[in-house]
């Protein structure tokens, strides 16, 4: 039978703890604005929008939607997963609440950045993606004139 030294004992939990704190200083350094992009590369692939165009898009996300948002914990670690490639395995270990709350927001950022954006309208991939703001009406055959 092997037996462990003091010295394995003693690296291996200077190891997690160096790991754990290396962890919780990354969560913490993580903004809204890297959680919402890094929430619409998960499903849009790589975006080319700038990040004043991000930011206004989710400034005006959080005004529409603020109940939605996620919390700050939830959102540092979702941003956490996402940056490692490991929200696939992640998003099953989460609670019955907090899963609901993360798909919903997921739900409701994508849908409102395909209608505050020309995302949709753009002529190629490498196209950059605008902010258009917040429109009454996106429907491009409205007709307001006959009515």
């Amino acid at each position: 039978m092997n037996k462990v030294s003091r010295r394995t004992v003693l690296a291996l939990a200077a190891g997690g703890l160096a790991s754990t704190g290396l962890a919780y200083a990354a969560m913490r350094s993580f903004s809204d604005l890297d959680m919402v992009r890094a929430t619409l590369e998960r499903y849009l692939g790589s975006l080319t929008i700038t990040d004043d165009h991000l930011r206004a898009f989710m400034l005006e996300f959080r005004k529409r939607n603020p109940w939605d948002f996620p919390t700050e914990k939830l959102a540092d670690a979702s941003t956490l997963f996402e940056r490692l490639r490991l929200a696939d395995l992640a998003r099953p270990l989460l609670p019955g609440d907090p899963a609901r709350r993360l798909e919903r927001f997921e739900r409701l950022l994508l849908a409102d950045f395909h209608l505050l954006t020309d995302y949709a309208w753009r002529k190629g991939p490498d196209d950059p993606i605008t902010y258009s703001g917040s429109q009454h009406c996106v429907n491009p055959f409205a007709n307001f004139e006959s009515v």
